[in-house]
């Protein structure tokens, strides 16, 4: 696991990261840097990434200055699709005590690159899977519920694992998560980047998005709880 580090605030950073890889029983590597501009960041831990095959990136989001707002450093979508490695965010507190409750967004593909880190997660960690499907969209809603059926047919039959199901109102994949991780007091959204971590208003906002950070209606963005991004591989789209 990567964690890039700010010596100026590395102890909460530091604690975040060491009980994280005491969850998941991995190793950390610290990635040091003097503050520098995004762009730089991202360099800095692709790079890194790449030569020492990272299998996981830790970002701690800081809070703004005067502002109950978080922010990154880093673009969670460019770090998933360069370095093709999943990507943690999560805030400087509360420190993340366990993950035994999993949220894993379903939509109108077949998720099995997330429904293996789940399975790989729930195992390490006795968590239990809370699949989580929006409903309100009838065109789409059939092809969800197929999918659903089907995450939870691969999970119940190939694992031991927990599993729960949950039809959401909400028509954004993202919100519905997040709405249904914050219900149950979750301890990890499992979401891809793009279309699947936008909030709704997104597109409705864009003209004020033009003086703000890209990506604040992100799920990574506005979540206390934590979210890994996987990268968008092994995919496949529902078939009648």
């Amino acid at each position: 696991m990567l964690v890039p580090v700010d010596r100026r605030d590395e102890g909460g950073i530091l604690q975040q990261a060491l009980q994280m890889a005491e969850c998941l029983q991995c190793q950390v590597h610290l990635l040091y840097n003097e503050p520098a501009a995004a762009r730089e960041e991202e360099r800095q831990i692709i790079d890194y990434s790449k030569r020492h095959a990272v299998d996981l990136i830790l970002l701690v989001k800081k809070k703004k200055d005067r502002d109950t707002q978080f922010r990154m450093g880093a673009d969670v979508d460019r770090l998933v699709d360069k370095t093709c490695c999943p990507v943690l965010t999560t805030t400087e507190s509360p420190v993340i005590s366990g993950l035994k409750n999993i949220v894993l967004p379903v939509g109108d593909q077949l998720p099995m690159r997330k429904l293996l880190f789940a399975t790989y997660l729930g195992r390490t960690v006795h968590s239990t899977i809370h699949l989580v499907a929006p409903y309100n969209n009838h065109d789409v809603a059939a092809g969800v519920g197929r999918n659903l059926q089907k995450c939870y047919r691969l999970l119940r039959e190939n694992t031991s694992l927990s599993i729960e199901c949950q039809a959401s109102p909400r028509e954004n994949i993202a919100e519905a998560a997040w709405e249904y991780a914050n219900r149950i007091h979750a301890d990890l959204i499992l979401t891809a980047p793009g279309k699947e971590s936008m909030l709704s208003g997104f597109w409705d906002s864009l003209r004020t998005m033009l003086f703000q950070r890209r990506g604040s209606r992100s799920l990574q963005n506005a979540s206390q709880i934590p979210v890994m991004t996987i990268p968008h591989q092994h995919e496949f789209q529902v078939q009648d």
